[in-house]
């Protein structure tokens, strides 16, 4: 029997729970909305569904990018600042106040918003 024989395959347990609050949130051209924060709990991975908590209600998304100290990720966990960028997040959803084109994101309001995995 060789070294390699005796390796286990053993499964990782069910991931935990990941939760994102968000500082800011902030439009990028070309990439969509960046919500910025701190995760709290798990981890975070390109594809993931999740849920935002916003003061209008809560919004099924897909995780479509994620950046960590600027760089691109597939993956925050626990303890990271990161950047989020969400997709299938209805138009209008998030808070406006007025600006010069009409509306600004009034990323006050987000702060302290959740986005968590989905059930």
């Amino acid at each position: 029997m060789g070294i390699f024989s005796r390796r286990t395959s053993a499964s990782p347990g069910p991931a935990e729970p990941f939760e994102l609050v968000v500082d800011t949130v902030f439009a990028v051209p070309t990439r969509g909305h960046a919500f910025t924060g701190t995760v709290t709990s798990g981890r975070v991975r390109v594809g993931q569904a999740a849920v935002l908590h916003l003061p209008s209600g809560e919004h099924a998304v897909t995780v479509t990018r994620i950046d960590v100290r600027r760089r691109k990720a597939d993956a925050a966990e626990a303890g990271a600042e990161a950047a989020v960028y969400l997709g299938g997040l209805a138009r209008g959803a998030l808070p406006v106040v007025p600006g010069g084109d009409g509306s600004l994101l009034d990323a006050e309001s987000v702060r302290g918003c959740r986005l968590v995995s989905a059930s």
